[in-house]
């Protein structure tokens, strides 16, 4: 019986040796080296708008799919302002950051207005979404 323990105990410090050498020499995957470029040459970037435009669609149908709530589930008590009692004042145009004039607030794509976040802002209109779906504000003519 004294000899399987020791056995035992042999085969698992064994084991436990061999996972501690592994894990020293392995190269993390998070930490692996990009591929060697020639020298004098810069590496290119990659496509991060092809990327960035895939995560934002995959984002956007998650958010889209929870519409039968109702309601936003992590929005507190209080009454969200709706699209009437909002109003679009003006829109600073720029393809880069564009700002637009909501009441008294300048708001850009992402911020929260009262419970409402801002989607999106074109030139002639500002995209919102209450918790359960989006709606548009636009300039008045």
């Amino acid at each position: 019986m004294q000899d399987k323990k020791v056995i035992a105990l042999m085969v698992l410090s064994v084991l436990a040796v061999i996972s501690l050498v592994y894990g020293v020499t392995s190269t993390p995957k998070s930490r692996a080296k990009a591929p060697a470029t020639p020298a004098g040459q810069v590496a290119a970037a990659p496509a991060q708008s092809t990327v960035k435009s895939a995560v934002s669609t995959a984002r956007r149908a998650r958010r889209s799919q929870f519409k039968t709530w109702k309601r936003n589930p992590f929005a507190s008590g209080q009454t969200a302002s709706t699209a009437s009692e909002l109003t679009l004042n003006g829109i600073i145009w720029n393809k880069t950051k564009p700002k637009a004039m909501i009441g008294d607030a300048i708001v850009v794509k992402g911020d929260l207005l009262g419970t409402n976040k801002v989607i999106d802002i074109q030139p002639n209109k500002v995209i919102l979404n209450d918790g359960t779906k989006d709606f548009e504000l636009r300039i008045e003519k």
